[in-house]
């Protein structure tokens, strides 16, 4: 497959490329140029914490992957699973290799733990990428940037999709709202963390691209209904002018809708093979989330779509639409993770049992040679 430059898009889909670690601040500007997806060679991907350690899960080479499953074992080596979600992502480019971190569970308690078992050293990340503001995906991550302080790359880089990573969440639900917590950008950056805001589809490390924001195309995927923003005061970076295109009269304090606006998507372009897409959990929609990788990358073949698609709350009805669409694009695999559900991991199975591979924490997936 030959690589193709990055279209020029405009508005929540647009600009140009931008090159990693040229946008700095809050409201980053200019400094963005164009170029052609990144190409590697190999794409070692490790679950490294999710909510379900099957020891029963079946591993092996398949037609054009390879997957390995961590062996039970008891005591201090034990894997620990939760509700979170965390990758350790290694690719190679001929003799460059680059090691990039994408979310960080719920706990740093299971995150280090899962370091340790699988051999990962955490100091040795070339980037790091956090896909949206909720604790189950950011949890640890403040606890990660004072582990490495000191010891990491310098100049190591957080990307981010948007302000709303760092506004305060919560879930509205019939029995009151639930606290989802707030992520601490200048205490990050107190670490010595640079936190770069990657609105727009951006080059990581070289080697991986984030998505941008993602464009809401599908008439069937929609934002729980139950997530809420806090407003803050105007001019702040949680003010209700970041929160969406829709503006409504609020005063600071007040909850709003989540729309996701800054969750974005992890994707790379594996020689030969097409694009690995990662959605984390994928609230703006999981064929969302894949079309707007491939209108960034300008790659149609999709290679696999992997991550949280949340799809567990989902009626029937969205799930086979998913699916329905899952068909429409004909990735070689899927692999589902977290939030996805154990509705639509069946439905998958019925539809397309050749392209399904089971989630395990401590799963690691080859791509490529």
């Amino acid at each position: 497959m030959k690589r193709r430059e990055f279209l020029k898009l405009g508005a929540i889909a647009t600009g140009t490329l931008a090159v990693a670690g040229t946008l700095r601040t809050l409201t980053p500007v200019a400094s963005a140029q164009s170029g052609s997806v990144p190409t590697v060679d190999r794409l070692v991907m490790t679950n490294v914490v999710d909510n379900i350690y099957d020891i029963f899960a079946k591993g092996g080479k398949l037609d054009t992957i390879t997957v390995q499953r961590a062996a039970l074992r008891f005591g201090a080596d034990t894997l620990l699973a939760e509700h979170g979600l965390a990758y350790h992502l290694e690719s190679v480019r001929g003799a460059e290799q680059r090691q990039v971190l994408l979310d960080f569970s719920l706990t740093e308690r299971n995150l280090f733990n899962n370091y340790k078992v699988l051999k990962l050293d955490p100091a040795g990340a070339d980037a790091l990428i956090i896909s949206h503001g909720h604790a189950d995906h950011y949890g640890a991550l403040p606890d990660y940037a004072r582990l490495v302080q000191g010891r990491a790359k310098p100049g190591l880089t957080l990307y981010a999709g948007g302000e709303d990573t760092f506004c305060h969440r919560v879930a509205a639900t019939p029995a009151g709202t639930i606290d989802q917590g707030q992520l601490d950008r200048p205490g990050l950056e107190a670490t010595g963390l640079k936190v770069t805001l990657a609105k727009q589809p951006t080059v990581v490390a070289g080697h991986a691209f984030t998505s941008g924001q993602i464009p809401r195309l599908t008439d069937f995927e929609r934002p729980p209904a139950a997530a809420r923003l806090e407003v803050g005061p105007m001019g702040s970076a949680c003010s209700v002018t970041h929160f969406g295109v829709t503006q409504v009269e609020t005063k600071p304090g007040e909850l709003v809708a989540d729309t996701f606006q800054g969750e974005h998507a992890t994707a790379y372009h594996v020689k030969d093979r097409g694009l690995v897409v990662i959605t984390s959990c994928g609230h703006a929609g999981v064929i969302n989330s894949v079309r707007q990788a491939q209108k960034a990358s300008g790659v149609d073949k999709v290679h696999a779509i992997v991550g949280g698609f949340h799809l567990a709350p989902a009626p029937d009805e969205i799930v086979a639409k998913t699916v329905e669409a899952f068909k429409g694009i004909d990735p070689d695999y899927i692999i589902p993770m977290h939030c996805t559900g154990l509705n639509t991991i069946m439905a998958v199975h019925n539809a397309m049992p050749k392209k399904l591979v089971m989630p395990s924490t401590g799963t690691r997936v080859i791509f490529g040679a």
